[in-house]
């Protein structure tokens, strides 16, 4: 009889180690198979840019050297009073197609408390009676912003010599404001 156990408990461990290994081979093996990529990326310059518009020192505009980042750093939000910069920046199609543009929020921070409104408004021309084509409107209830949603897709023409169109902003400041700060980050998207 104890032949027999020491016969089973073997069989058993064998067993167990057997299919053990069968699930560790089997495991493994979807591993040996891949595929093989290669890519060569080169530099290119973009056809569409920022360019300085006319209220550009008002608003302390800087551009980086190839004109993708615009810095607005002397905005002012007036208590209770409607301020705004009708072309401080301008967004420029240098390209001989077609692009679809749009407005994108990215971020906001700083102390929101002191702030009705902040707008941004893509305008088809340069002037204030130019129409606007898309518009991010940040509000603010005295403590939360509300952050829009990114605007619809506006074709921006290629035309001869080139084609401008204005970002006009809009601040807003509640009654009694007091010293208060806030930086909102945007996107012009192309495709």
């Amino acid at each position: 009889m104890e032949v027999k156990k020491i016969l089973s408990s073997k069989s058993m461990k064998f067993l167990t180690l057997l299919l053990t290994s069968m699930l560790i081979a089997s495991a493994s093996a979807a591993v040996y198979y891949s595929l093989s990529m290669r890519s060569t990326i080169t530099t290119a310059t973009t056809s569409v840019w920022f360019e300085e518009g006319v209220d550009n020192a008002t608003a302390g505009l800087s551009l980086s050297p190839a004109k993708t980042v615009a810095t607005l750093t002397n905005l002012k939000a007036y208590a209770n009073a409607s301020y705004t910069y009708t072309d401080p920046v301008r967004v420029r199609n240098n390209g001989s197609v077609a692009y679809e543009i749009r407005l994108a929020p990215i971020s906001l921070s700083g102390n929101d408390t002191e702030f009705v409104y902040v707008r941004f408004l893509l305008r088809n021309g340069t002037s204030e009676s130019s129409p606007t084509l898309a518009s991010l409107n940040y509000t603010c209830d005295g403590s939360n912003w509300t952050i829009p949603s990114a605007t619809g897709w506006v074709s921006m023409p290629a035309t001869v010599p080139d084609t401008e169109w204005a970002i006009t902003v809009i601040t807003k400041a509640k009654d009694n404001a007091a010293s208060a700060s806030v930086t909102i980050e945007i996107a012009v998207d192309v495709k």
